[in-house]
């Protein structure tokens, strides 16, 4: 559950960051640029380039749109958005829409159980300049495929000083089911903690899961008994008998 939430949000914050950035980048473009003439076959050449991106991108959106909820995308229609992925990242990989493409590859190879393609492609998301909303989200995501290919201790380290902002509660739930694998039951209990404590989301289903993984590890207390004062008293001088 906790991945789904991490890849809806990754994909949401890329298409934010975009929607945000694309005229500042275009801006700043032009500058550099200069001229009349040079900028106006320098926008034709974006608007095209930005077009067949966009395609591209739409083209891969409509096919995973066809996989039914629980069922794997056919072979020949994962190729389909694999190519389109690969092409973004080759000819167009300054774009957001590349480092969704590669995003989406990582969810399908996930899927499929190729975790070893999963990770080369978060890799190269954050090897190639995400935006910084993005890369907390592919850190996260990386980070919970290598823990998943067995490499536990690098995910740990994948996370660990990492100023998550928002998904803060996100980041300590992952290093508390990291911590699990180890077998720190202690070091789970804080980050679970720390988790619920940085919680933000509105969803009851997310605070009940956090709620049963922190009750697994939760260190046994010592029971409270409580007495009024009478009781109290009672047992002082019995206490006081006993002595002589």
């Amino acid at each position: 559950m906790a991945e789904e939430r991490t890849e809806e949000e990754l994909i949401e914050a890329l298409k934010i960051w975009w929607q945000e950035n694309s005229l500042k980048v275009i801006a700043v473009i032009v500058l550099v640029v200069g001229g009349y003439f040079g900028w106006q076959s320098w926008q034709q050449n974006l608007t095209v380039e930005s077009e067949e991106a966009s395609s591209l991108w739409q083209s891969s959106i409509d096919i995973v749109g066809t996989q039914r909820a629980g069922e794997l995308l056919d072979s020949a229609k994962q190729q389909m958005v694999n190519g389109n992925a690969d092409t973004l990242k080759a000819d167009f990989s300054g774009t957001a829409y590349a480092h969704l493409a590669a995003a989406l590859k990582a969810k399908l190879a996930v899927e499929s159980g190729d975790l070893e393609l999963a990770a080369t492609e978060l890799q190269w998301s954050l090897d190639n300049g995400p935006s910084m909303a993005a890369e907390i989200l592919v850190r996260l995501r990386l980070a919970r495929v290598e823990a998943a290919r067995g490499n536990v201790e690098l995910a740990l380290q994948m996370l660990q000083g990492v100023n998550a902002g928002a998904h803060k509660s996100a980041y300590e739930e992952a290093k508390g089911d990291f911590y699990i694998l180890l077998g720190n039951a202690d070091a789970a209990y804080t980050a679970y903690d720390a988790a619920i404590v940085a919680n933000k989301s509105s969803d009851q289903i997310v605070r009940n899961v956090l709620e049963l993984k922190i009750g697994q590890v939760r260190p046994a207390q010592a029971p409270q008994v409580l007495i009024n004062s009478d009781e109290a008293s009672a047992a002082t001088d019995m206490a006081g008998e006993g002595s002589q």
